[in-house]
């Protein structure tokens, strides 16, 4: 009876390695490359101020906008795209208010330029 004991959890490691060796853990494979984040970056403009990082060779952007109005007017960044496209951010609604920011550019082009806007709201 003991030996029968005995096999049972040599089977269950075995199964468990073999399980393992299969199916490698999803945190393993999903962890994304650090940023590449070189150069900082800062704009103003009548209605509000942003600030923020180039990240891997220009085709990421992140950073915070900042409305420090009450104009009714919510400033937002724009990113000029290397193909003559733009990305806008979300913007910030309401004086004192702040919105965090990321973008991305589409495959094959980079960020070139950015610059403030504002919607009505």
């Amino acid at each position: 009876m003991s030996k029968r004991r005995l096999a049972v959890p040599g089977a269950a490691v075995a199964a468990l390695t073999l399980a393992a060796l299969l199916f490698p853990a999803a945190d393993a494979q999903a962890t994304p490359a650090a940023d590449s984040c070189t150069q900082n970056w800062s704009i103003k403009s009548a209605e509000g101020y942003a600030n923020g990082k180039w990240c891997n060779y220009n085709t990421k952007i992140v950073g915070t906008v900042h409305d420090t109005r009450a104009d009714g007017r919510c400033p937002f960044v724009r990113a000029d795209l290397s193909n003559g496209g733009v990305v806008d951010s979300d913007w910030a609604g309401g004086k004192g208010k702040s919105r965090a920011i990321t973008m991305y550019a589409p495959s094959g082009t980079y960020f070139t330029r950015v610059s403030m806007s504002y919607i009505n709201c």
